[in-house]
């Protein structure tokens, strides 16, 4: 009979844990704003002319990056298929290095000129906001850990 009791306590304890569980999944606010074109698109207000050439800037950046990616993992899918081969020369694997590094530089000047080009749109307010949004992106740590873009709320 004890054995019955402590069995349907920690069982009890167990149900209300899942409860408490679910509870905070489900009701845990989203963290995410969506796809970043339309945080951007929305958190720097844009007006009809400058929504749609920002559009434009974003379907050439993300061909752009598609191909950077697509590119990025063939060359690693490359070296690392070559792991185990002892024919595989320090000349070889030199050159596939350079060029996984050339189009990681790449990518990044063109994520660079990306947000230049947003910049080129923005009124004086809205760079001042985009300003921010970058630079809340670049800090280090878990997205949850951030301030949110326009800076920590006030006390």
């Amino acid at each position: 009979m004890k054995k019955n009791i402590v069995l349907i306590v920690f069982l009890g304890f167990l149900m209300v844990m899942n409860g408490v569980l679910l509870f905070l999944v489900v009701k845990k606010p989203n963290q995410r704003h969506g796809p970043p074109r339309e945080f951007i698109s929305n958190q720097l207000d844009f007006n009809e002319v400058q929504t749609e050439r920002f559009m434009e800037l974003d379907r050439e950046h993300h061909r752009k990056m598609r191909g950077f990616d697509n590119e990025l993992r063939d060359r690693k899918e490359v070296l690392f298929s070559h792991l185990g081969d002892t024919d595989f020369s320090d000349k070889e694997l030199d050159s596939l290095t350079k060029r996984i590094s050339e189009l990681s530089k790449a990518r990044e000047m063109e994520v660079f000129r990306y947000f230049r080009q947003i910049e080129e749109i923005c009124d004086t307010k809205q760079k001042q906001k985009l300003q921010r949004i970058v630079s809340g992106a670049l800090r280090p740590g878990p997205p949850g850990d951030r301030p949110p873009p326009g800076g920590p709320p006030p006390r």
